[in-house]
């Protein structure tokens, strides 16, 4: 059997759908500066230690600041240095991270039953 090389849906390696959680739940105990947010987004299993797309995750926050999800303010240091954007999350966004806990819990039993209808058709690659 064949495993694609390319970057291919398959591999997982795009789930960008989870990166909502993903900044919720990194948000939930602490502001953050966009940076700061994408950095540790690196640490999160899903990305295995890579950056995610910087981009991608600045037009997702403002995507969810939209939303009522989180909110930013602009912040400037002691210093008088560059201000940057701090993000936080909204009780609105505390919410939505817990329905995120129900369907994500709802969507680990689905996939195990595909991945074993998937098993008895194709077999496992290892």
């Amino acid at each position: 059997m064949m495993y694609f090389e390319m970057d291919c849906p398959c591999k997982g390696k795009n789930l960008d759908k989870m990166l909502q959680p993903a900044i919720l739940l990194e948000l939930f105990d602490t502001n953050l500066y966009g940076f700061t947010l994408i950095r540790k987004l690196s640490q999160n299993s899903m990305f295995d230690g890579n950056l995610p797309d910087k981009a991608g995750v600045y037009r997702y926050l403002k995507k969810m600041e939209a939303s009522g999800l989180l909110k930013s303010d602009w912040e400037i240091d002691d210093d008088g240095g560059k201000p940057r954007r701090v993000y936080f999350i909204t009780d609105q966004g505390k919410d939505c991270l817990a329905n995120w806990a129900v369907a994500l819990k709802a969507y680990i039993k689905s996939v195990e039953v595909l991945v074993e209808k998937i098993d008895k058709k194709v077999g496992t690659v290892s």
